[in-house]
This record gives structure tokens, sequence and C-alpha cells, in this order.
């Protein structure tokens, strides 16, 4: 009998999606490439109800009420964090993330936090304004790991090291074929779903679902002159992100293409260690595919059973578990969703849930 739900990628999108369907009762098995908690231990670990210019480039390109619906997935997912999370830290957010610091579009955007619940200033100055917030904070490998035990508790089995290398849809069925990454294992092996979710764009749909080439980040971690007891988002210098790591300080740049990426990075070594004094310096990069305007890239495909999560939401923490809900709504909700799980997964999860009580 096949599975309910197969869900190639255990990236955050990939394994919040797994927990929410497993528990509701259906049959989930998660094939990744890398080994255990490597595609979900990713990014910078900070989950916040909303960036400012997210929610600045959502109302002008969508509207208001798509930002509004924005900072309720975030509010949903921060929570859900706070409750998978073996261990995460509350902070102050200094918003500084809109491109000239418009004091009277950051207002705007301070009255949708405070309409949708959430404690948020905006602090003025003669250099423009900042918004004022709260952020949680994880350690990315953490919380990987945490996802995924919360995943396979629910009843979800979590199968990493595998590549997938091809993909049949027949029937209502499709087939998935795999090989074991390890050298000793020579057999190729293969499974089948009822749906797919793919988070890694290796599907016909999933491919399909990019709306640009990758991006590249720039990455300095090192420890500042003085400890540092806040997040700070900027949009007018080599720095997006700063957030403190302890004693150390994590440092991510502005996104940049892969020719400009050494420069970006220089840039950003310079920026910690004259702007912030940092010493023992550590520098990186990180590969992200882009969004549309800071929404996750996720949905239905046109193949029916296929779905996908692209875009930031394949790794990064909060567009991934918002990603992961938005998946689990489309097919566990057959009374809202026409992409739901057919009639027999939705009984036999109905069933699971009534053994488990």
């Amino acid at each position: 009998m096949p599975h309910d739900v197969l869900v190639l990628g255990a990236s955050v999108a990939g394994l919040t999606a797994a927990r929410r369907l497993a528990e509701t009762g259906y049959d989930v098995v998660v094939l990744d490439p890398n080994p255990t908690g490597r595609s979900a231990a990713v990014g910078h670990g900070v989950a916040a109800v909303g960036h400012a210019s997210t929610i600045a480039n959502m109302a002008h390109a969508y509207g208001v009420a798509a930002a509004r619906e924005h900072i309720e997935r975030n509010i949903a997912g921060m929570a859900e964090i706070e409750t998978t999370a073996d261990a995460v830290t509350r902070m102050p957010l200094r918003d500084r993330s809109l491109p000239g610091a418009d004091e009277e579009e950051n207002r705007r955007i301070v009255a949708l936090f405070r309409e949708a619940g959430v404690e948020a200033d905006l602090l003025v100055a003669p250099d423009g304004a900042t918004i004022l917030t709260q952020a949680l904070c994880v350690d990315p490998v953490a919380y990987a790991q945490s996802l995924r035990s919360a995943a396979v508790s629910a009843g979800a089995q979590v199968v990493d090291s595998v590549t997938v290398t091809h993909l049949v849809r027949r029937e209502g069925i499709t087939r998935v074929r795999f090989r074991d990454n390890r050298a000793w294992v020579r057999e190729p092996g293969q499974t089948t779903g009822v749906a797919v979710i793919d988070t890694l764009g290796i599907s016909p749909w999933g491919r399909a679902a990019r709306v640009g080439p990758v991006q590249w980040v720039p990455v300095v971690r090192g420890v500042p002159a003085k400890r540092r007891d806040e997040v700070r988002l900027e949009a007018d210098s080599p720095a997006w992100m700063v957030r403190p790591v302890d004693d150390d300080v994590l440092v991510l740049g502005q996104k940049t293409s892969l020719s400009r990426i050494d420069a970006a990075s220089e840039e950003l070594r310079s920026y910690a260690a004259d702007r912030l004094r940092a010493t023992d310096l550590e520098v990186g990069r990180l590969a992200i595919d882009p969004s549309d305007h800071g929404r996750p890239i996720v949905g239905a495909s046109a193949i029916p059973g296929g779905f996908y999560a692209r875009g930031n939401g394949r790794g990064e923490l909060m567009n991934g578990t918002a990603s992961g809900f938005y998946l689990f709504g489309l097919l566990s909700d057959y009374r809202a969703s026409a992409n739901a799980l057919p009639p027999l997964s939705q009984l036999r999860a109905a069933t699971a849930r009534l053994w488990r009580r």
C-alpha cells in the first residue's frame, strides 16, 4: 500500500509539514540526500514577526491584506518554534531594514504589527526610524535535531543519505526511486506515495517553481569588543543582520551574486572588524533561493499529487516553518482545499487518530 505523503528533503519546511501530517494520522516518509540534520541546519536561526523591508515589499506588491497574512503566519510560526525547540532565546529586535528608514512607512508597519497583537514601538532619530520588536533566536543545528526528533516522535519515517533518481506519476500514485549514498550499498530502492512534497527542487514542479538564480549571502562570525544583547537589521551598510551567538557575534551581509560574493565577503569582514571591533573572524557564505517579495514559493503543481516549497522557504527558519504549515493545510483540510489528500487517506488518518486516543 502506498504511503500517504512522501517528502523530498528533511529541510525546515519538509520536517514541519511531515510532523504536522504525521500528528494528524497520515503515513509520511521523508527522503533526504544529506546526513542527519544537515538540510535543516541552515540559516541565521532568527525568527521574527516580520522584517520592515519584507512587509513593505509585500504590501506594495500584493496589498495590505497579504502583508497582514504574512505577519499572522509568522506569529503562528514563532509559537511553533518555541514549542519545538529545546532551547530558544527571546531578544530585542532593532529593525532598520527599510531602505531610507522612512518614518511614515515604518509607522504604517508598526500599525500592522499592533493590529495583529504584536508589541512594537517606533524609535525616531535624525538618521531615520527604527522598529523595535522581539525575535526568537535558536541554534540552527540544535533546532534541526529538535525538529527531526519531533517529526519522528509524531510517526514520520525519516530516511537520510538517499538521493532521489526518478519519479513516475501513474493512476494517482507517484513512484519514487532512489539510491543510497553510502558506497557499500549498491542496490537502488523505491517507494510510492499518494502525494509528494518537494522541498529540494528535484521534481518537475519543484524546478518550475524557481523564481530566479541562486543568491549569495556573505557571513562573518567573530568575538565583538562588547558583548551584544540584541538583533539588528540594517539596509544601508554591508551588514543585513547582526545577532549575538553566546559571546560571539554573527553578521550576515546583503544578498549578492556569485560573481561578487568574494568582494562582498571582504566588505563584511572589514565592517565586522571596524564597526564591531570583532576579532577571531571566520568568513563564510550562504547560498539561498530567492523568494517572491519575501513570500516563500509554496503550493500545488499542475501535476496532481505534486507539492513544492521553494525560495527561502526551503530551509530558512521562519519561511521554512510558514511553508511547512501551508503545505500541511493544503494536504489535510479537505473542506477548504481542492488539493487535499483523497478520501482513503483521510479515512486512514482518522482511524489512526482514533487508535491513538
